[in-house]
C-alpha cells in the first residue's frame, strides 16, 4: 500500500510540473481597425498617425505573447495612419517611422511572428501524463508490493496532441493578422484612413511620429543672391 501511495504521489507531482508550464495558449484578434482610442500625432501634420502600445496585453487574451513580446525586445503598436495629402504615400518609401528622437524600421511581420510565437514541441511533455486506475495491491511476505488488474489510461497523447495542435493554431492565427496589417509598401491614397499593427524591438516605450521623406528631400536650396558684375572705372577717373 505504502509503494501504491507513493506512485500516486509520484503522478500527481509530475501533473502538477507540467501543468505548472502552463497549457497551450489561444490568441485573440487585436483588430486595429475597431479601436477606439489613439494618441495622435499634431493635428497640422500632412499624414495623421495615431498609435496604441500594449496591443496584445490590452485586447485579447493574448498571456503567451505578451510574455514572448517581453522576452524578446518587442513592442507590437497598433497605428492609425490618414493621408492628408493630395498625393499617394508608399508607407514604406515616402515616410519615415520615429520613435522618441531617432528613426526606425519596422520588423517584418514574418520575422516578429517567429520570434514572438510559443513553443509547440514542449507540450510533447505530455505524453508522459498517464494514469493506472483500480486494481488490486497485494503485499508478500517479504514486504514487496504487486499491484494486478488496473486500467491503463494513456491519456498523456492525447493531452500532448490537444496542446499542440492548440498552440499551432494560435500560432498561425497570430501570424495572419500581423501579415493582414502590415503596412510595408503599403500605399495609401489621399484621404484615406489605414489601420496597422507594427513590432519594433525597443528597450523602452517613446512617443512616436510619422514624417514624410520629402518633407526634408524635397526642399529646395534657396537661390543665391545676384551679383553685380564688376566695373572698370574709366580713364582719368578715380573716387
Amino acid at each position: 500500500m505504502k509503494q501504491q501511495l507513493t506512485r500516486s504521489l509520484a503522478a500527481i507531482l509530475t501533473s502538477c510540473t507540467l501543468l505548472g508550464s502552463g497549457c497551450a495558449g489561444s490568441y485573440t484578434a487585436i483588430r486595429p481597425d475597431r479601436i477606439a482610442t489613439y494618441q495622435s500625432s499634431a493635428p497640422t501634420a500632412p499624414v495623421q498617425f495615431g498609435y496604441q502600445f500594449d496591443a496584445l496585453r490590452l485586447h485579447g487574451r493574448n498571456k503567451k505573447y505578451t510574455k514572448k513580446e517581453q522576452k524578446k525586445g518587442y513592442h507590437v503598436v497598433a497605428v492609425r495612419v490618414t493621408n492628408t495629402t493630395a498625393a499617394d504615400i508608399n508607407f514604406s518609401r515616402d515616410a519615415v517611422l520615429y520613435y522618441g528622437d531617432h528613426p526606425v524600421t519596422p520588423v517584418a511581420a514574418s520575422i516578429a511572428a517567429q520570434d514572438m510565437k510559443q513553443g509547440v514541441a514542449i507540450y510533447l511533455l505530455y505524453i508522459l501524463l498517464n494514469f493506472n486506475v483500480g486494481g488490486t495491491t497485494t503485499t508478500s511476505y517479504t514486504g514487496q508490493t504487486t499491484t494486478t488488474g488496473s486500467t491503463f489510461l494513456p491519456t498523456g497523447p492525447f493531452i500532448a496532441g490537444g496542446n499542440m495542435l492548440g498552440a499551432s493554431l494560435a500560432n498561425n492565427n497570430f501570424r495572419r493578422e500581423l501579415e493582414q496589417y502590415d503596412l510595408t509598401n503599403r500605399v495609401i491614397r489621399p484621404g484615406e484612413t489605414v489601420f496597422g499593427l507594427i513590432s519594433v524591438r525597443e528597450t523602452s516605450v517613446a512617443p512616436l511620429r510619422l514624417e514624410l521623406r520629402s518633407l526634408a528631400s524635397n526642399a529646395a536650396p534657396a537661390p543665391a543672391p545676384m551679383l553685380t558684375p564688376a566695373t572698370t572705372p574709366a580713364p582719368g577717373t578715380g573716387n
